[in-house]
């Protein structure tokens, strides 16, 4: 190694003095030694004062072979790096070879060329990425991409958002809300949101804000906007300070949980139902239900029909308070079976009920408009005409009077049903032809009693007591043991606080059914034939 090292050193010299014309060879060196490359002797020392600067003469064939010998076969890559370090570093700052970057084979950024040198050691990923130039207009493109994919992403958003929307939609839902089979008053008026009501009974939605559209619009949330509470366990109605839980006692000792119907349809997952336009919303606190009865009207069949009406509500100004229906007074007659077609002609939704007897709205004797063909016992479709559609309903009063009728969605636009007084028509049947006398009470909801026992044969005459608020009559389903069948037997109407009678045979033995046509559901019976 020393032996290398040294012979480095002699030829530096030997260059240094090829280089340096006032350099003489020492005494005992011939020139010949010098022509021929003699560096054989250990006294030679070069005088240069720039280490590792190369000579730019041609070598002669001796010296380049000799350099082969004695330099290992990466020193000349290093002299190369060596040779462009200095010039790069010398006093004229020498220009940077374009080459060179694929010679390194790395990256060279604007702050090397400008320093006039390349990195000399490997970057990483991150750096070599800072170190890159990129032109001015680069990060103005880039801000516009950002903003204009915000833009997009909120546009999305936006048309991800389900109805109802701002500006676009506008609903109305009648809802009850019952507490252990009693109903409630209706929540009183706030109108600080979209999803709102007006102490009407009716859910009001038409958005005033984003946050209301969509899910913002879901039944649990009228509730919070009113200061109420809908989860999955408890209710509390808005305006209310008593709160429902499911396993609280109802006074008959029955335990109580909340439910929510729409259009009669048990809802099992009702905290994130929204309501539709027309829905028909029963809230129950009590006992479990899976069949719901439409309590709050009176539902005649189309067969009955002895004539149609047609109708049509428009709202013709700005406000709702405008809304009128044509005609607003209609005139029947006192059992007249009547078909009521009422035509929305307004660009919102509209409804139609009537009050009956008792001049209430919401209770059971009122008459409803439904959606056509939909089906009134079921309100299956709600109790909403859209615009443009048309919903029928089939009324009679039996009782002589005026009776008022309004549209649910703005309880302002009020009409009248004008009924003229004609006694209803009985069955006239042979006072003196029976042979057991049987007495039976109407009530509301329920006979009393509500089971009979005849002989087979016997003639029996039946006094109908009606000592409810409504309307009520007996009809006995024949041998078929199917009701509305040519074997029926029936009874007059008798009016509220009134008497009737019916007398009939059976003789046949067996099981007959009985029940109140105006209350098909509750109000049934048995009649045992022996």
């Amino acid at each position: 190694m020393a032996d290398e090292e040294q012979g480095k050193k002699r030829r530096r010299g030997r260059r240094g003095d090829r280089k340096n014309p006032n350099i003489r060879p020492q005494e005992g060196t011939g020139k010949d030694d010098l022509s021929r490359g003699d560096i054989s002797g250990e006294d030679i020392v070069s005088d240069s004062d720039v280490p590792e600067v190369v000579d730019d003469r041609p070598q002669d064939a001796d010296d380049q072979a000799q350099d082969a010998d004695d330099q290992p076969q990466d020193a000349g890559k290093a002299s190369r790096r060596e040779r462009t370090r200095a010039a790069g570093s010398g006093g004229g700052g020498g220009e940077v070879s374009p080459m060179d970057f694929w010679r390194s084979g790395r990256v060279r950024s604007a702050r090397d060329r400008r320093a006039g040198t390349g990195p000399s050691e490997p970057q990483g990923f991150f750096k070599r990425i800072t170190s890159l130039y990129l032109p001015p207009w680069v990060p103005v493109v880039a801000i516009i991409v950002v903003v204009f994919g915000v833009l997009g992403l909120l546009f999305v958003t936006r048309s991800a958002t389900g109805a109802p929307r701002i500006g676009v939609d506008h609903w109305h839902a009648p809802y009850t809300f019952y507490v252990c089979g009693e109903i409630q008053p209706p929540a009183p008026t706030w109108t600080g949101s979209g999803v709102h009501t007006h102490g009407d009974g009716i859910i009001h939605i038409h958005p005033f804000q984003q946050s209301e559209e969509g899910a913002g619009a879901r039944l649990s949330r009228w509730f919070d906007y009113g200061g109420g509470k809908l989860d999955g366990d408890e209710v509390r109605m808005p305006g209310s300070a008593t709160t429902h839980k499911n396993g609280d006692e109802c006074p008959d000792g029955t335990i109580g949980e909340v439910q929510v119907f729409v259009n009669s349809v048990k809802l099992h997952d009702y905290k994130r139902y929204t309501p539709k336009d027309g829905d028909r919303i029963r809230i129950v606190f009590g006992a479990s239900e899976d069949n719901v009865q439409l309590d709050d009207r009176f539902v005649i069949g189309e067969d009955a029909v002895t004539r149609e009406i047609e109708m049509t509500v428009d709202q013709p100004g700005a406000a709702e308070t405008s809304t009128i229906f044509t005609p607003s007074t209609i005139e029947v007659n006192a059992g007249e079976v009547v078909k009521l077609v009422l035509r929305n002609i307004d660009e919102v939704s509209h409804g139609l009920r009537i009050s009956g007897t008792d001049g209430l709205y919401s209770t059971g004797d009122d008459f409803v408009v439904v959606p056509e063909g939909s089906d009134p016992t079921k309100a299956d479709q709600g109790d909403i005409i859209e615009p443009g559609g048309t919903g029928f309903v089939v009324i009679r009063f039996d009782l002589g009077g005026n009776f008022e009728f309004r549209d649910p969605t703005v309880i302002t636009s009020t009409g009248t049903i004008e009924v003229e007084s004609v006694a209803a028509t009985a069955t006239p049947v042979p006072a003196d032809e029976f042979e057991v006398e049987l007495d039976v009470d109407m009530q509301d909801n329920a006979f009393e009693p509500d089971a009979l026992t005849i002989e087979a044969g016997t003639r029996v005459k039946l006094n109908l007591s009606n000592l409810g608020q409504f309307v009520h009559n007996i009809r006995i389903a024949g041998p078929d043991g199917e009701y509305d069948t040519e074997d029926d037997i029936l009874s007059e109407d008798v009016l509220p606080g009134e008497t009737g009678e019916l007398i009939f045979e059976l003789d046949e033995d067996g099981e007959y059914i009985f029940r109140d046509d105006f209350r098909a559901e509750t109000m049934t019976g048995t009649l045992t034939v022996e």
